[in-house]
Formats: structure tokens, sequence, C-alpha cells
């Protein structure tokens, strides 16, 4: 313990001595500049200069000896632009993140020139940063405008007085978080008995334990990405162009929603002769905040005739609200409160449950006839209420969890969210690429992990298209926060909240991830946000920290089908997941073929150091993570000795089966669980983790698995358990999840059990409807008895619903295990009573083999190639079983070129001459000719056809 405090002591010392360096006025504070448009504001994002020193600079005239100066793109990192500069190869292939290390020990100077813009008499000109990570100094020509720090967030400076008339420069000096802290390099740190990494032996900056810096561990060299460090200018920089008399911060909302009007309010700030830059939130020192003994401060009133006009205007530009508002205001800072009310709106609906119609809201500021400010934003007419859930209350603290969405209760279907690239590549492109996988999958709600970032505008304004709900965490992660700034963190929240708040998908605020936000060590911290969010937007539901207050994190290794009687009092699922491997052919692009060897022995400890590349690319690898993976694909295939093709595949569907049940345990346990969120989406960087999506952004088998659930109305097996004897009878019921406003009458349900070789064993049929709304139909059906000789074998359960006219709604399959082991009463008495991890089959029975000894045979026909551009093309494919049998796990894929592309489904149960068509987006990662598409089953040879 001494020795840790003396470490923490000598980093406090060392990030001290570079902050008495900063002696000029600081730059963070929490009013964000709002972005204007037209000639009001100019961006400065796209080419810079970047160079580095090895300290920092005393004056500018020591530029002339900075290092390797090139052009670069802002916004990005440093690291992605030595890549695309040619310098250094992609830092995720094979070892190449190596080459990086020594990128955040660096000084970086960023430098451009720009043009004045044009401006009159008394106009303000705001420099404005929307992200700088981390430490920086910003200069105008010669002058210091001052430094900053925090990396969500500014700086922000009045600039006009620096300008003069043609070109200007500016000068932004870049360092690290961990500046002065460099942390012992992970990979040579000791492994200890078990084989895990010994962390307690590394120094320096602790990703877990940040001390004075806001930064987000995953990005800041924490587990599963303990080779990067982003540094660099990540997020876009801007000129606003302002008037003496001007706007600000407008905030819109829905008081009131019927399907015939809606009741809006405005609020937003109007200042006349004062600037943003000159408030104060409030003091930092102790005293009475608004106490005046003698002379007041003098109200000046403004004599200029002002007046606000507000439009809402539709998607076809139609004018749906109008308000025009004369402004009586005094000199400095003025607030409007303005009430509007749209007739018939259109309603802004999460994902599966309409449309998401966007308004724009066009704000203008008039002196006399003269229009002499404007901001403008898109909103989403709806309402987001929560109410309490029906289950009863466990605990002190108990959140409403209930989710009330534009009047209809809804279970919502959500998702983990970690960011979209470790060294913070967060294109457009890259984020819509995710989001619409997310959406066409049937999520409605992200959650933006508190280990992670607040993400970029565009991630907002693309969820706002999608009609994917945001759970904003802020940026703190499984560490007390004593040492935060808290004038620093303050200014890092506003500016966000303000930033962030008109937005239709933002849901949630959440104070982090896995963090107490009781202890000493955080209540100042959580104070701030809380109090923060009372202030300027109290109108969504605030969540300390998750889990909490009824929501639950748990990764079990267990059969999922725990989660009914373990969790059948949690309302709030918020994480819960299984790892497994991205598929083998991105494997064997970042990794060499040298190391794919003796991949049965992954838990064993002397794995790693013949495995370096490999280990490289798995997130929190440890030998006692590993067995929880690999017992799930015992069941799939043999695990003493796979290749990285059969490895990487029997993970997936062991994952697969996982959430599939996970999932319809969760759903089916509505209304007292109210939502699920899995972890993760998808993966910063390229590794084995738990996923669906890999960061190239190719879904595995758990996506398909996971998505089958999140359809609008799906019919579940309440299977009992997945591990059966000889002679027991399985309970075959049904629940049907559904989620629309339409009801189903006179639908009906079948019930298939097959034998190993697809022979059907029994069928049953029940009619059923279903009601509209969100609901559960619970459904007994009959019972299977299980022959007594049939052992180390396989059955397969098919589950149909169909509407009156016949057509197929919903469709889902199991494959239960009938295993010599469980006639062992002390494995079979302890399975039963309570969840113990999930068991190896080293000798089989092992799904895969079982399946391809029956044949059938399948037809591939592309019907529509839609080649959009050279990166994307839209295909649609019919698959026909022309067998006896049913096809298994029935996959498309796409070969030739790299490619990323997600399926209306895959690994899926096809019929005997059943036509499905499928719809894949393709995402061409390289240009290349001569592609394939191929269908295939494990019982059913592949066939092909060109593209």
């Amino acid at each position: 313990m001494m020795k840790q405090l003396i470490i923490f002591s000598i980093s406090l010392a060392i990030t001290a001595a570079v902050w008495a360096q900063d002696t000029v006025k600081p730059l963070w504070q929490p009013f964000r500049i709002t972005p204007r448009e037209g000639a009001q504001h100019v961006t400065l994002s796209g080419s810079w200069e970047l160079s580095y020193m090895d300290k920092p600079i005393t004056s500018l005239q020591e530029l002339a000896a900075r290092k390797e100066p090139f052009t670069t793109a802002v916004p990005s990192s440093v690291h992605w632009s030595f890549f695309r500069a040619g310098k250094l190869p992609h830092p995720y292939y094979n070892m190449n993140a190596n080459l990086y290390k020594w990128l955040d020990e660096k000084v970086w100077y960023y430098q451009r020139e720009f043009q004045a813009p044009a401006a009159n008499p008394g106009d303000l000109v705001f420099l404005c940063f929307d992200g700088i990570d981390y430490f920086a100094k910003v200069w105008v020509n010669d002058s210091l405008a001052g430094t900053h720090e925090g990396m969500f967030a500014g700086p922000d400076a009045e600039i006009g007085k620096w300008l003069k008339p043609g070109k200007n420069k500016i000068t932004v000096e870049v360092r690290a978080g961990n500046w002065g802290q460099k942390a012992t390099d992970a990979d040579n740190l000791p492994r200890n008995a078990t084989g895990e990494k010994d962390y307690s032996k590394r120094t320096g900056y602790n990703p877990r334990a940040s001390g004075r810096i806001i930064k987000p561990w995953i990005i800041s060299g924490g587990s599963g990405a303990e080779a990067f460090f982003s540094v660099g200018m990540w997020r876009g920089v801007r000129l606003e162009v302002v008037p003496p008399y001007h706007l600000e911060r407008p905030f819109l909302t829905t008081r009131q929603l019927t399907p015939s009007k809606a009741s809006l309010h405005l609020s937003m700030e109007v200042l006349a002769n004062a600037h943003s830059l000159q408030q104060r939130l409030h003091p930092w020192n102790n005293t009475q905040i608004l106490h005046w003994d003698t002379k007041v401060p003098p109200v000046v009133p403004v004599k200029e005739a002002l007046q606000v006009t507000v439009e809402l205007v539709d998607k076809n530009g139609k004018v749906a609200a109008v308000k025009e508002i004369p402004l009586h205001i005094n000199e400095g800072r003025n607030w409007l409160e303005e009430d509007i009310t749209v007739n018939t709106p259109a309603i802004w609906q999460p994902a599966g449950m309409g449309e998401q119609p966007l308004y724009n809201v066009r704000i203008a500021l008039k002196k006399g006839a003269q229009v002499i400010d404007r901001l403008s934003f898109e909103y989403g007419i709806r309402t987001i209420e929560q109410v309490p859930s029906a289950g009863p209350r466990t605990a002190d603290r108990w959140q409403n969890w209930q989710f009330v969405v534009n009047g209809r209760k809804i279970f919502v279907k959500g998702m983990n969210w970690t960011p979209a690239d470790v060294l913070l590549d967060l294109s457009p492109e890259r984020y819509r690429w995710a989001l619409e996988a997310a959406r066409d999958m049937g999520v409605q709600l992200i959650r933006v992990w508190g280990g992670g970032l607040l993400e970029t505008d565009d991630f907002y304004r693309i969820c706002n298209e999608l009609g994917i709900m945001v759970w904003q965490d802020f940026p703190i992660g499984n560490q007390d926060t004593p040492g935060y700034p808290q004038d620093i963190w303050e200014a890092q929240v506003v500016q966000n909240i303000f930033r962030l708040r008109n937005h239709p998908s933002l849901a949630v605020w959440c104070g982090g991830n896995e963090f107490n936000p009781y202890s000493y060590g955080n209540a100042a911290t959580i104070g701030i946000l809380e109090r923060s969010l009372h202030t300027f937007d109290d109108t969504r539901l605030f969540v300390r920290t998750t889990p909490d207050a009824g929501s639950m994190h748990s990764y079990p290794d267990m059969d999922p089908v725990w989660y009914k009687p373990n969790f059948r009092y949690i309302p709030w699922m918020s994480e819960t997941g299984m790892h497994s491997m991205p598929e083998a052919g991105l494997l064997r692009e970042l990794v060499s073929d040298k190391e794919f060897f003796d991949l049965g022995k992954m838990w064993d400890k002397s794995f790693a150091a013949g495995h370096q590349e490999l280990i490289h690319h798995f997130a929190e690898y440890g030998p006692g993570r590993v067995p929880r993976m690999l017992s799930r694909a015992s069941h799939i295939t043999d695990m003493s000795n796979p290749t990285i093709e059969a490895i990487a595949e029997a993970t997936q569907i062991g994952a697969g089966e996982f959430y599939q049940v996970m999932s319809e345990k969760v759903q089916g346990n509505y209304p007292v669980t109210t939502g699920l969120m899995p972890w993760v989406f998808k993966r910063h960087w390229p590794v084995i983790a738990i996923q669906l999506m890999d960061w190239f952004g190719q879904p595995g088998a758990p996506y398909y698995f996971l998505k089958r659930t999140y359809e609008p109305t799906h019919v579940a097996i309440d299977i009992p358990r997945l591990l059966w004897k000889a002679g027991e009878r399985i309970t075959l019921r049904t629940k049907i999840t559904h989620a629309l406003p339409q009801a189903i009458p006179g639908a009906g349900i079948t019930i298939r059990v097959y034998d190993d070789a697809f022979r059907q064993l029994a069928a049953y049929e029940q009619p059923v409807s279903i009601a509209a709304g969100t609901s559960v139909t619970d459904t007994a059906i009959d019972s299977f008895l299980i022959p007594s000789t049939y052992k180390d074998r396989f059955l397969f359960l098919l589950a149909e619903l169909k509407d009156a006219s016949g057509k197929l709604v919903s469709r889902s399959f199991y494959y239960p295990r009938v295993l010599s082991q469980m006639e062992d009463a002390s494995f079979y008495e302890a399975y039963l009573r309570e969840s113990n991890p999930w068991p190896t089959l080293e000798k089989g029975p092992w799904l895969r083999p079982t399946v391809g000894k029956t044949r059938t045979s399948l037809q591939l026909a592309v019907v529509q190639h839609n080649r959009l551009n050279n990166e994307a093309a839209v295909i649609r494919a019919v698959v026909t079983n022309n067998g006896k049998i049913p096809a298994f796990m029935t996959t498309l894929d796409v070969t030739g070129a790299k490619r990323a592309f997600t399926a209306t489904d895959n690994f899926y149960w096809l019929m005997p001459g059943e036509k499905r068509e499928i719809t894949l987006k393709v995402h061409w990662r390289e240009k290349k000719a001569g592609n394939m598409i191929t269908a295939e089953a494990w019982n059913a040879p592949p066939v092909k056809a060109k593209l």
C-alpha cells in the first residue's frame, strides 16, 4: 500500500510540474458555443500540418526545429495520421501496435492557415474545438489564447482581437493524457501462477484509476486495448461569427402529445452586448450566490426592436409551425421561454414502431427587418416516459424501468456499444454501417458505455434517422474519481448536455459504468453531474450508474435457461453476454498462420508464449476466461485439436445459442423485466471477445441468433433446459413475444421434434390468438417422451408460428442434448438444483459432425445485384432446399475480395422444398474481380454464383 501511495504521489508531482508551465488563461468552461450556418460558420477541419517535439516549447520560434512535419486530416488521432501518411503499417495487424507505442510520449503540434472571416464591426469570432485529446495550448498568430484540459469539449476562445486581415495562423499543442506518467508496457508484465498478466506490477498511468485525467479507460491502455493510448485533435474545429445581439443554446421539448396536437416548449438564451465566455455558472469559492446588501446591478433595457422567429419545417419543406416572438430584453444575458403548438404532428418512433420524421427547427434573430443571427437543428416530436415495472421492488434504490414511448408501453430491445474505433477513426460511414446493422437486427436502444466515449454528432444524428434510442453513459468506468478536477469535469458535462439534449434519440443519461456513485471518491463527481442535469435537462431518465437501482450486469457460465428463475425479479438487464471468436478469415488476415496450432489448449498457462500475435488479438485473455467459451464450442465440434476455422465457427454457434435462449427467457419475463441490453454489439479493434460484430463490420453467428429473438413477433419454446437424460419427458410450452399495435387473431403454433438424422418423431399443433400491443402469450402445447435408448445424441425442436392465412410469422429451433452424463446422480442433481458451469464434452456428441451425416442439397439464384458504388452493394438471393430433410445452419457468404456483409438472416433452418429470399448488404473493403456468393448448410454442400 505504501508503495502505491509513493507511486501515486510521484505521478501527481510530475503532472503538477507539467501544469505549472501553464500560467495563462484556462479555456475550459461550461457554455458551449452553438454552431451557426451560412457565412457565420467557418469549418477549420480538413488539412493541417502535424509535427512533434520531444518536450513542450516555450515559444513558437522553437517550432522551426519541429520533427517530421507532414499534412494530415483533422479530425483524426495521431496514430491514424501516421498510418494514412504511409509512415507506419496498419496498427491492428500482427504486432504492428508496438510500432506506435512512442506516439503518446511526444508533444504534437498542429498548424494551419485560414482567411479571416467576414465580420461586421462589433462581431465576435469564436474559435471552437469540439474535442482535443487531451492537454492543449492554442495560439492565434503569435498570441497564446490559453490552455485546456479534457477531451470531450473545447477549448473555446473569442479571438477577434488577435485576427488580422487576410491570412491568419492557428497553432495547437497536444499532449496525451498520460503525459509524464506513461504506464509499464503491458507486454512486459509477468504472468502469475494462473497464467494471467500480473497488473499489480504495472506502474505509471492506470486507466482504471486515472487521477486528474477525465479519459475513458478503453482508449487509455485499458483491458483489451493495452497497446493503444489515443492522442490528437479527434473532433472538428470551427469558427462562429456572432453579432453583439445573438442567440445561444436552444432547447426544445415535447410537453404533451396526441395524434392531433403536440405542445412543445422552447427555452433559449438571448445575449445582448455580452457573450458566453464571459459568464460563470457559479462561483467556485464559498460564498452566497445571490446576495446584494447595497446597490443592485443596474438593469439596462435594450432599445432596438428585436424579434425571434421560430419555424418547424417538415421533410417536404412545409412549415408545420411558426411563431414570431417580439423581444423585450436587457443588456447582458436573457432567457426566452415560449410554447409552440404543432397540429397533426409527425411523430418520431423507435425502430420497429413506426417512422422517424424529423423537423428542421429554424430560429432567426431579427433586428428590425434584418436577420442578424441564425440557429437550426433537427428535432423529433416524441415522448419517452418511465413508469414502475410490474415486479416487486427489491432494493432501497429503484428506478421506474417500464418505458412508455408515445403513450405505448414497450419491452426495449437494446445493445451495449463500445467506441467504433479505439484510435478514434469515427467516420460517418463507420457509424452508419454499424448502426444500420443494429437497426436491421431489431435494436431499439443503444447504450453508449461509460468506459467509452461521448460520441461525435454523427452518431446521434444517425440514431435520430434510424430510430435508435440512446442511453448515454458519461465517461466514468470502473473507478473512483476523487482526483477529477471539479471545474474541468463540470465543463465537460455541461457542454455535452447542451450539445446532445435536442436529439430525439437521446432517452437516458447515466453516470457511467460499474462504479460506485455513493463512494466518497465519487460523491463530488456524481453530484456535479446530477445537479447539471437537473438544471439543464431534467426531461430524461437519469441513472447514477449501472448496475444499480434495478439494472443488472451478469456474465454467468451456465445453462442460459437459468435466466428465467435466477433473474425473474430483475426489471432491466443492462449487460450480459458470451465470448466468441470472429470469423477465421479475419484472424488469418491479422495473425501469422504459424500461430494456428494447439488451439484446443488455449486454457493452458503455456499457450501465450507460443501465440503472441493471437493473444495480442484476444481481449482480456486469461486461461480462466477461455473455458467458458470453449466449453460451449465443445458441444459443436471436437475441441481437442481444432483448426482455426472449426474453433471460430464453434465458438460463434455456442455463443449464439446462449444469446438466443437468454434473450427468450428475459423477454418472456415481461412485464416484470422490461429491457435487455446484451454486451456488446461491435468491438473497437479486431479481437477475440464478447461481440456480435467485429471491428471490420462483419457480424458473426450471435448477431443472427439474437436478431431472430428481436423480431416484432417471436415464437419461442420455453425450453426447461438444454441437457437431458434418456427417458425424461420434455414439457413443450411456447412464449410468443409481441411488440406490434396490431393483433394476430386465428394464428397457429406447430412444434416438431426430430431425431439427429432429421426423422420426425412427433408433431403438435395449437391455435393461438395474439393480442395487440406489447405482450407475452404463454401457451401449453404438450410434452415429448425421450426414448429410453436415446443416449449421447441431439434432439431437434422446431417451433413455427403462422397467421390465419398460413403465412410464416416466426420460427425458432433448438438442439437439446441427451447425455449419458446426466445419469450420474450427483451431476444430474447439481445441474437441476442451481446454475453450474457449462460442461465440456470431450468425447461428444458433437453437433456439426452429427448433422453432416444426413445430407440434403441447396439451390442458389441471385435475383438482384445492385452496385451502389465502389464500396457498397445490395444483393438479393433465393436459396431453395431441394432435398427431403431440413437444411441445418444454412448460411450465405460473400467471397473473393475482403468484405463485410449483413443478411436478413443467416445460420438458419430451411425446411424441405422451402425457398427463402435473403437480402445482403455488402461493404467492399477492397476492389477485386471474381467475387462469389455461396450458400451451404452443415448438411448440404456449397453452391456458388458469380457476382
